[in-house]
């Protein structure tokens, strides 16, 4: 039978440590995926709901935002399935469904401790669209002040190929940047990343801690269960996410009692990936960390020397369009080859792009008028491609 343990490896890592989140007030996002949430099986089991409700309330010196997958278990049966469906059209039906359900469960088990809680459904588009990313972390801000336990979940009835953050990892790894919190902690059903498959005869050990998330791809496995839209790949990729913004992230068994505790008290538990030493500005790291851009921009070489060196982006750089944006939106900028060098706050939608490619500043006024400016993307609203862990 295999075995697992943990590791006693030796790290190197002098400005992030597991210790430093026993010495003050700890802003915790707790991610709990379906497989946690079922033990296993189909249907939500809540006992395990009030286990994370009592270790919550026992650890008053952290605030928790909880991100709770699991409406798809919580609905299918009132849709008419006996196991959960796998076409979209009918996993969004039982979401739609499963949503009330869950946070209602969420409701009750919290109750029982003298806690409320809020639900929060949310899309890649308030991330991506500043404006809303600001009202989702005011009204987070406000929960969190008034003692009430955000309950965070995609908003999967209403998402489209647009919209869609995919998995509940890295709408983890984006809420913990929204609520500015100090460690990430991503519950799963292995108790870390472990050094070799799960499947591998000889015992196999966790990896206690990395300096970044990609010294541990290599050792990677893939979700093997069905419908699983998770898995070791996106726990790494969320945690590199919010090590740009300079949380680390814990990746622990979410199956003993006792790791939440652990977690919180600053003890060792599973994997603990350190933050960057140099994370992004808040706005930067907001640009940086977005998936799901639906508008683009072509630029050419010279283009790309002179946003490497901070210039401003200027339409006389800018060789094609792709996509839809308005002014205001967030958007790629790439290469001839089709690599994103950039990515940055546009001053022009996409029709006024068309017009004005390849034009000098003279010709943008006598096409769009004097009253517009000339600039595409100032470089204190960018960010380039591989900036984060840079001064």
């Amino acid at each position: 039978m295999h075995k697992y343990s943990h590791g006693q490896l030796e790290s190197d890592s002098k400005h992030i440590t597991s210790e430093d989140f026993a010495q003050k007030k700890q802003r915790v996002v707790l991610k709990l995926g379906s497989s946690l949430l079922t033990g296993g099986n189909n249907e939500i089991d809540y006992s395990y709901l009030e286990m994370i409700a009592q270790k919550v309330v026992s650890e008053p010196s952290t605030d928790m935002v909880i991100v709770s997958s699991g409406s798809v278990a919580a609905g299918f049966k009132s849709i008419g399935h006996t196991t959960p469906p796998t076409r979209a059209e009918d996993r969004k039906a039982a979401a739609a469904v499963g949503q009330g359900h869950l946070i209602g469960l969420w409701g009750n088990a919290f109750r029982q401790v003298n806690l409320e809680v809020a639900q929060i459904l949310l899309t890649n588009d308030c991330f991506t669209n500043r404006k809303r990313y600001v009202s989702a972390r005011n009204v987070l801000e406000k929960l969190i002040q008034v003692g009430i336990i955000p309950i965070i979940n995609e908003n999967d009835t209403v998402t489209d190929d647009k919209t869609v953050v995919g998995d509940n990892d890295n709408l983890a790894a984006m809420a913990a940047a929204l609520v500015n919190a100090d460690l990430l902690a991503l519950l799963t059903d292995v108790p870390g990343v472990l050094d070799g498959k799960p499947d591998e005869e000889g015992g196999t050990k966790v990896i206690p801690t990395a300096e970044n998330a990609e010294e541990l791809r290599k050792l990677v496995f893939g979700k093997t269960a069905p419908g699983a839209r998770g898995g070791m790949p996106t726990k790494l990729e969320a945690a590199e996410r919010a090590g740009r913004y300079g949380i680390p992230t814990v990746i622990a068994s979410g199956s003993d009692p006792e790791v939440l505790a652990a977690v919180v008290r600053g003890k060792p538990a599973g994997t603990f990936i350190a933050a960057n030493k140099n994370p992004l500005r808040a706005r930067r790291h907001w640009m940086a960390v977005q998936k799901g851009l639906t508008g683009f921009i072509v630029i050419d070489d010279g283009a790309v020397r002179a946003i490497k060196k901070r210039a401003n982006l200027l339409p006389s750089g800018v060789v094609n369009v792709k996509g839809h944006f308005r002014r205001g939106d967030l958007i790629g900028v790439l290469d001839k080859a089709g690599t994103e060098q950039a990515r940055g706050i546009v001053r022009f939608d996409d029709r006024e792009m068309i017009r004005i490619l390849g034009m000098h500043t003279d010709e943008v006024k006598t096409t769009l008028g004097p009253q517009q400016g000339h600039v595409v993307i100032r470089p204190d609203w960018a960010v380039l491609a591989g900036e984060e862990g840079k001064p």
